[in-house]
């Protein structure tokens, strides 16, 4: 009997004998020899008498399992997609500076209007020009309360005729014009600056009125910081 450890290197020796061969390779029986003592053995050849005998079958091809697995063996999976990155929300936009309508006194002196339209005031023909000549005329005449000379304030003697052209009056209209972007600034900026002056020359009862308003003015020119 040979011993579990030589026989066995001896079986897998005559293997590979057999599958390293040019010969064709075919299916190869072995004994499994166990004896009273326990000792395994394998052989290629019926264990003796005495011995329990197991007939054991190697494959036809001890790689072709393997080959065989290989074949069979399922394609990779493919790798999963990256998910696309997260979308990103633009970038709000930067708020601009809502137009606004400016307008001018006769005096040049410039306010903003909330609904567009200038302030209107009634004013003699006059001052206008209508008919020709001096506001002084239509007032009274040379010495009439018109003149602007010092000392001739007094409320002149002899008043021109009633229903001078020169004594009506004419409802006038400040002209506006929309205003945006930088020129809209500058108002802003000339506006704060004012009201900034104002505020430090006040009096404690008119400051509370007088910073509110500067706040307002602060409000209303954020947009020009953005």
């Amino acid at each position: 009997m040979v011993s579990n450890g030589k026989a066995t290197a001896h079986v897998f020796l005559g293997l590979a004998v057999l599958v390293a061969g040019p010969a064709p390779l075919w299916a190869l029986e072995v004994h499994k020899c166990v004896g009273a003592d326990g000792r395994v053995a394998f052989q290629d050849r019926p264990c003796a008498e005495g011995e329990t005998s197991t007939l054991v079958r190697l494959p036809d091809d001890p790689h072709a399992g393997s080959m065989r697995e290989a074949e069979v063996e399922a394609p990779p999976a493919a790798a999963a997609a990256e998910p696309p990155p997260p979308r990103e929300d633009p970038a709000p936009p930067v708020p601009s500076v809502p137009a606004a309508s400016i307008c001018v006194r006769e005096d040049g002196s410039r306010y903003l209007s909330e609904n567009g339209r200038g302030e209107r005031r009634a004013v003699p023909l006059g001052m206008l020009g209508i008919p020709s000549g001096t506001l002084a005329d239509a007032y009274g005449g040379h010495d009439g309360i018109g003149v602007s000379a010092p000392g001739l304030r007094e409320i002149p003697h002899e008043r021109a005729a009633r229903g001078s052209p020169g004594a009506l009056y004419i409802w006038v209209e400040d002209p506006c014009r929309l205003q945006s972007g930088s020129a809209l600034c500058a108002f802003y900026a000339e506006r704060i600056d004012a009201v900034q002056r104002r505020l430090r020359l006040a009096f404690s009862d008119e400051a509370p009125a007088i910073r509110a308003e500067l706040e307002a003015w602060h409000l209303r020119a954020a947009p020009c910081r953005d």
